[in-house]
């Protein structure tokens, strides 16, 4: 089971802010993990995004059918893009963490 991602929550995804109540590192396995994360999507999104633009050009009549493949093409792209948002948290965390520590990141 994945651990929640209090940091990310608290700091309401401003790596700046989470600057201030970071007490540690971020591995660069944090970051490699997220984007196995939002990778690991991508398969169902792009099959939802195929099966939404098949439904609207063979059965562009299937109102309700075509609404809920759009509804769950909705909530798969809502998922990437939280994924996308920790990825870029993570990245940004740690480039301001560089920042910090040698006066210039190699990001």
């Amino acid at each position: 089971m994945p651990r929640e991602a209090k940091l990310f929550d608290s700091a309401k995804g401003s790596p700046a802010r989470a600057l201030s109540r970071l007490e540690g590192n971020i591995p660069p396995s944090w970051i490699a993990r997220a984007r196995r994360s939002r990778k690991n999507l991508e398969p169902a999104l792009a099959n939802e995004m195929k099966k939404v633009r098949r439904l609207r050009k063979t059965r562009p009549n299937a109102r309700a059918t075509i609404r809920a493949a759009e509804q769950e093409l909705r909530q798969q792209l809502k998922a990437w893009d939280l994924a996308y948002q920790k990825e870029s948290f993570y990245r940004g965390l740690r480039a301001l963490l560089e920042i910090s520590r040698a006066g210039k990141s190699a990001l």
